[in-house]
């Protein structure tokens, strides 16, 4: 019993103390590696280091616990990682932020400046429409044509054209010019246009009639001798249309050289009701007066004003505004979308609902007998009209550039002074 209880303890103790061996002999052969490395001098201290650490490592491993390095690492990126990340994301917000600020502020002032600048040749499907649809025909069913009413007149609307069917045309066309030469030297504004622009000066009709009131009403507006708050002229011509316009330009308003603040353009009405042009031709006709104001005068800026609404036919006691209207309404805002999309320097500007009063039959608009009277307005809606824009007109002047416009007048002063005093003594 004796023999097999120490024989049983014999072979536990001698299990164990075999473990222990294996132990002791893989620590030793750890050992027996780092001496054979330290006594090998060619290894050289990184090889030394390197193996030392990896022996360290698989020690501490095998005696299970992490080993010291990654332990230190893991610490350390515990405790940093909330205050180095905030710190780095907050400066590079700060950084983005700053870089966005910058590229937007010069982006705005390089889209400004160039928002000042029309590529027209980009828009010659606009200015120059084609040949094939011209006028604007419309037949009414079961009625015969009435080829004198229909008939087109619609010309170039890059073209210069000059009305030589109408004697009294040219005397007003030199009068208009005359005005434009005698003009004050620090003018405001310069109405150019067709005979709504005419009743501003006081006349009708290429000055065969007479507006009551207007010519002092114009004087106390637009004279700052007369209490006004502008200096104004206006240059308009009755019947004309926007090849007209151009016309006019060309033969004496641009040798003139006006350099006003703000031209204020009324055109297009003729072209729309009495020439029977296409919609595309009337925007064209519109436009091209604008084009050529606008690259002859790069400081100023220029009011387009919609097509003033018209009855179909001026002879009927109806006053109800009839197809035409709506066409013109459809014109009125191509023009307007152009010109908000393309430029800073034009705007556009439809104060015509003064001469309007609501319909009763399905919202149809009709004009008020007191402020129009067969083609023109009255001097009563003339007045509420003149009214309403001078009110429009103020916050523009007060955008305009001031200074620029004095150094502009002073250099083409200097540069034409000798020229416009031969002009003044013929």
């Amino acid at each position: 019993m004796t023999k097999k209880g120490w024989g049983s303890n014999n072979d536990e103790n001698g299990r164990s103390r075999s473990r222990s061996r294996e132990r002791v002999s893989l620590l030793g052969n750890r050992r027996d590696q780092n001496r054979r490395v330290a006594s090998n001098p060619s290894s050289g201290n990184g090889v030394f280091a390197r193996r030392r650490k990896q022996m360290d490592e698989e020690k501490v491993s095998l005696l299970g616990g992490p080993s010291p390095g990654k332990a230190k690492r893991s610490n350390l990126y515990r405790r940093s990682k909330g205050t180095q990340t905030n710190r780095w994301t907050m400066s590079r917000m700060m950084k983005y932020a700053a870089i966005f600020f910058v590229t937007s502020l010069f982006s705005y002032k390089m889209l400004r400046r160039e928002a000042k600048i029309i590529h027209w040749d980009e828009y010659n499907n606009i200015l120059a429409p084609g040949e094939s649809k011209r006028c604007y025909e419309e037949e009414t069913p079961g009625k015969a044509k009435d080829k004198k009413k229909e008939k087109c007149l619609c010309g170039d609307p890059t073209t210069p054209m000059q009305n030589t069917e109408n004697k009294l045309w040219k005397s007003n066309h030199d009068r208009m010019v005359h005005e434009a030469k005698t003009a004050p030297k620090d003018l405001d504004i310069v109405f150019f246009g067709d005979g709504i622009v005419e009743q501003l000066s006081g006349t009708r009709d290429l000055g065969k009639q007479m507006v009551n009131g207007m010519e002092d009403y114009f004087e106390k507006t637009f004279s700052r001798k007369r209490g006004g708050k502008f200096n104004a002229i206006a240059l308009g011509s009755s019947g004309d249309t926007g090849p007209n316009l151009l016309w006019h330009w060309e033969n004496g308003i641009q040798q003139a050289k006006l350099r006003p603040k703000l031209w204020f353009i009324v055109v297009g009405g003729n072209d729309l009701y009495l020439n029977k042009c296409d919609d595309e031709y009337v925007m064209a006709n519109v436009l091209n007066v604008a084009k050529r104001i606008f690259e002859d005068q790069p400081e100023a800026k220029i009011v387009v004003h919609g097509i003033f609404p018209r009855k179909d036919d001026v002879e009927s006691k109806s006053h109800y505004l009839g197809h035409a209207w709506n066409r013109a309404q459809g014109i009125n805002l191509d023009v307007r979308k152009f010109i908000k999309t393309h430029s800073s320097r034009i705007l556009y500007m439809n104060l015509g609902q003064t001469l309007m009063k609501e319909g009763g039959m399905k919202g149809r608009r009709q004009v008020d007998p007191h402020m129009t009277e067969g083609l023109y307005p009255t001097s009563k809606g003339m007045q509420k009209w003149a009214d309403l824009a001078a009110k429009k007109i103020r916050p523009i002047l007060k955008g305009f550039d001031m200074e620029a416009h004095r150094k502009k007048k002073k250099t083409d002063e200097t540069n034409n002074g000798g020229t416009e005093d031969a002009s003044n003594t013929r």
